[in-house]
């Protein structure tokens, strides 16, 4: 790609003298750009640089390995609107509130986040992409009062926009509050979980991730105050379902044949399950994917082409980047908000505290600083909330969950967290069982709030890594439990409300 071309050494002095010259008169000069991508639905193993040679994702593989990739990334809820609540806030659902689709930010709560905070410092805030918190255009808009850009979709979003659509070419610095697409109703279908039907009806369709963010990012660098850094964020509808709806240009990618299934994504396993886990949302689909091996890998290929097309739209917005000199002092963090059953478990979709739905992909590149380096530590969502504001210079609040990165750039092998809570508070109808639990460095603890007494599970992910053999009844394990029992409630409270 051509965004990691090597610039001549006449101009890299150039633009570190004038940098200079700039620090005496600005005092945010010197200050990093800040770049947060955040995919929809991601499971860790679907990227490259995770040794898995089916998946093309060269531009996010490039930035991962010239900086410090995270080889345990967790989300701390599994569902998309929560998590990213908890990605803007840097809290816990019991802390900020936004526990389902519908409920949103306050102002002062805007005013108090991560983007809110940024843009006080003097930072120029852009968003691009899927909000995902508050189920409708106006509960979606309010996003726009901390970001001096809002290119922000509401509810699921569309994959693919006509070539003249208003969304396409309208000024981010403006931020209506509407629902800003104007394509023709027959072609915009809510694109969730059935097939979609619509794309055929757009006289020349473009697509959201790969074409329109980078032309909005184009439109924001082209505008922006260069006087003050900024700070975008980039929030992907790729890959959430349906997993049809790729770039055209990847119809040959991802041949047949190339696809490893999950080796615990078997029939057999699927029937150890326990019923409350058979009775949730991803059950169903899960079964389809399990009797049918050629709609599996076919799937998967979509699932693969989807995160592929969003790697086109990254190393597009890198070339935007490099083209300006900025890719110089702009550092990328890079995670999703939640993985994706591929059959384990009997199941798709997300929401349960297995590790296929806990574990994501995650790096932090900064170009400052040495690269090339991985850390084992156990990294959450929250903890790319607390290093923005870390590497912006800023101070942590205390009602932020997270820690600070830069830390682990520092020193990969540095004393860390050995456990973290999972808070899963939205049941959508009876349909997700509510959980709480603990993970640990070695095990794997859930709550199944809801039954009466509440259900358990414990995993030894040591020896049980595909978490087959639930542990909670066996009396060997019956003082780990207690102790992880007590973390959880010790742990919960912890992140609950501010006193």
């Amino acid at each position: 790609m051509k965004w990691n071309t090597t610039l001549v050494l006449g101009l890299l002095l150039s633009l570190a003298a004038a940098n200079r010259g700039q620090a005496d008169e600005n005092p945010l000069a010197g200050r990093p750009n800040l770049v947060m991508i955040f995919t929809d639905d991601q499971r860790c193993d679907a990227i490259g640089y995770a040794d898995n040679e089916a998946i093309q994702t060269p531009n996010l593989d490039r930035l991962a390995r010239a900086g410090l990739i995270f080889e345990n990334c967790f989300v701390n809820t599994s569902i998309c609107a929560v998590n990213r609540a908890n990605l803007l806030s840097g809290q816990y659902p019991a802390r900020h509130g936004i526990d389902d689709f519908y409920k949103s930010f306050t102002p002062e709560q805007l005013s108090d986040s991560v983007p809110g905070r940024l843009r006080h410092a003097g930072y120029q805030t852009a968003f691009f992409g899927k909000w995902g918190v508050g189920d409708s255009p106006e509960r979606t808009h309010q996003g726009a009062a901390v970001f001096d850009y809002w290119a922000g979709q509401p509810e699921q979003t569309n994959y693919f926009h006509e070539s003249d659509c208003r969304y396409v070419n309208f000024d981010g610095f403006t931020r209506p509050l509407d629902d800003l697409c104007d394509c023709p109703a027959d072609s915009r279908g809510k694109a969730g979980h059935s097939v979609r039907i619509g794309r055929e009806n757009l006289v020349e369709p473009i697509h959201v991730d790969s074409q329109v963010t980078p032309l909005h990012v184009k439109r924001f660098l082209d505008g922006r105050d260069k006087s003050r850094p900024f700070c975008m964020m980039l929030f992907f509808k790729s890959p959430h379902s349906p997993f049809g709806d790729w770039d055209p240009s990847l119809a040959g990618a991802i041949k047949p044949g190339n696809i490893r299934f999950p080796t615990a994504a078997t029939q057999a396993n699927a029937d150890r399950e326990p019923e409350i886990v058979k009775q949730s949302l991803g059950w169903p689909a899960g079964q389809t994917l399990l009797s049918s091996p050629s709609r599996h890998d076919k799937t998967i290929r979509d699932y693969y082409r989807s995160i592929a097309s969003m790697d086109l739209g990254v190393g597009r917005v890198m070339d935007e980047l490099m083209q300006r000199g900025l890719d110089r002092n702009t550092a990328v963090l890079f995670t999703s908000d939640n993985g994706q059953f591929s059959g384990e478990h009997g199941l798709a979709g997300k929401w349960l505290m297995y590790e296929p739905s806990l574990r994501v992909p995650g790096f932090l590149y900064d170009p400052r600083v040495n690269g090339g380096q991985s850390t084992d530590r156990m990294v959450i969502t929250t903890d790319f909330s607390v290093t923005m504001l870390a590497l912006a210079g800023l101070e942590i609040p205390d009602s932020m969950t997270g820690r600070d990165l830069t830390q682990l750039a520092e020193n990969p092998q540095a004393a860390w967290r050995e456990d973290f809570l999972y808070d899963h508070p939205y049941g959508h109808r009876g349909r997700i069982p509510r959980t709480l639990g603990v993970r640990t460095t070695t095990h794997s603890y859930t709550r199944y709030i809801d039954p009466a007494p509440p259900f358990e599970q414990l995993f030894n992910l040591q020896t049980d890594s595909d978490q087959l053999h639930n542990l909670a009844e066996n009396p060997e394990y019956a003082e780990l439990l207690l102790q992880l029992r007590h973390r959880c409630d010790q742990l919960a409270a912890e992140v609950g409300p501010v006193p």
